[in-house]
């Protein structure tokens, strides 16, 4: 999205369209939900999820007091969220367009992108430093976001173990799907309630969690031009060891099917080994490999950069269609909205500002940034999961931090789901 002079409205440009052909689109997809005849297939789905995020995209950059402190991506979420509340889309479109997104693999799709690109888009001494340090931050944060959550329940009247369990256990777990869904059983199975029962008593948490997150991301997206020392504008290490930067090459279609057929190869051992350690996420399983792989050379460099221009390809061109989908049917307001109670809001607010704070402090200490650090170890320990991590880092502007942050969310919420499953034996 860019403009290409600035002479006059007709310049712009959004989704590098020209601004009549845009909203040309912008009108069919519109006649496609009032006719109530959105194609019921991924190309319907696809084209009003990148028409409607390309232009709350463009229309965050270009609000003046949003474009500050929030941007875009934080529009498009949000924007996607209050269209589904207000219900302004068909339930036939919906259908489609959280068919697409979560169970077609859109959303799986595109992060694969991501992973296999920004990993292998690391140097991979650069990647071991960090990695051993980052862990023992995030967990460490956690702890003092646990820890203040029980004293808030104390203070409140909701009662120590009870916050824990169903406020910091389910903010914390690593998303709904791989966390607070299966956390739902096993307090379903310890309790006797029935899960669903238990689901929509922890679910608000995750999702409230996750929104704050982002938010406090866009907060600080711009904190290099008020404090330059704090942030390393996307860099987390601040250890003084140069940092080998991989020069961009130029986007080519034969790398671009290289790098989608790698970034997919990897998903697809990841479901293998799932299989057999089941306990363990796909994704993590994924992240792993492809660490292996940077991290002993194993292949030559025109496989990784094939890899790291689909990884740069999407992100470009998926990004703002991706977090409206996810505002669209990940982010229910209507959820937070019946939950939303003073001690609640409170509760889940502190937390997530004690362990992002934290995660600053010990940051700067082992030689990260403080702001990537409170991203990457903090924010990215209350996310909804994968898309939890892109919403995030796209709000702070720094998706090079996205191999970091699925280390960190994969890692705690599984520690996190035994956590709970211990927790709730004895004080559920």
């Amino acid at each position: 999205m860019k403009r290409k002079n600035e002479h006059g409205i007709l310049s712009v440009q959004i989704a590098d369209l020209p601004l009549m052909v845009y909203l040309a689109a912008l009108a069919v997809a519109a006649a496609c939900l009032f006719c109530d005849s959105l194609p019921a297939n991924m190309v319907g789905a696809f084209f009003f999820l990148l028409v409607a995020g390309e232009g709350l995209n463009r229309l965050g950059g270009a609000l003046p007091i949003v474009k500050t402190y929030l941007g875009g991506s934080v529009v498009c979420i949000f924007g996607g969220a209050l269209l589904a509340y207000w219900h302004c889309i068909p339930a036939t479109a919906m259908n489609t367009l959280s068919a697409f997104i979560n169970n077609h693999g859109f959303l799986t799709l595109y992060i694969c992108g991501l992973i296999t690109g920004s990993l292998f888009n690391i140097d991979r001494r650069l990647l071991l430093r960090a990695s051993v340090r980052l862990l023992p931050v995030a967990l460490i944060s956690l702890a003092a976001g646990v820890v203040c959550c029980g004293l808030l329940g104390i203070l409140i009247g909701n009662g120590f173990w009870d916050s824990i369990l169903y406020i910091a256990v389910a903010m914390t777990s690593g998303g709904m799907t791989a966390g607070t869904v299966p956390l739902s059983s096993i307090y379903s199975q310890v309790l006797q309630v029935p899960a669903a029962d238990i689901l929509n008593r922890m679910a608000p948490a995750t999702v409230l969690g996750n929104c704050i997150a982002i938010i406090f991301a866009g907060l600080l997206k711009d904190c290099q031009k008020k404090h330059p020392s704090w942030t390393g504008c996307g860099q987390l290490v601040n250890d003084g060891i140069p940092v080998e930067k991989i020069p961009a090459t130029p986007l080519t279609l034969e790398k671009l099917s290289g790098g989608f057929l790698i970034s997919v190869a990897f998903y697809a051992l990841g479901e293998i080994l799932h299989r057999f350690f089941p306990v363990v996420p796909i994704y993590a399983f994924m992240i792993l490999l492809v660490v292996v792989v940077k991290c002993t050379g194993l292949f030559p460099e025109q496989v990784e950069d094939a890899a790291r221009q689909w990884g740069r390809f999407v992100i470009h061109n998926w990004t703002a269609a991706a977090l409206f989908g996810i505002g669209i049917t990940l982010i229910d307001l209507q959820v937070i909205l019946s939950n939303m109670t003073w001690s609640f809001l409170v509760t889940v607010f502190v937390v997530e500002l004690v362990i992002t704070l934290t995660a600053a402090f010990l940051g700067k200490l082992v030689g990260f940034y403080p702001v990537e650090s409170a991203i990457a170890a903090g924010m990215c320990t209350t996310n909804m999961g994968g898309s939890g991590n892109v919403a995030v880092l796209c709000g702070a502007e720094r998706m090079e931090l996205l191999p970091f942050a699925q280390i960190v969310t994969r890692s705690c919420g599984a520690l996190m789901l035994t956590l709970g499953g211990i927790l709730v034996r004895f004080f559920g």
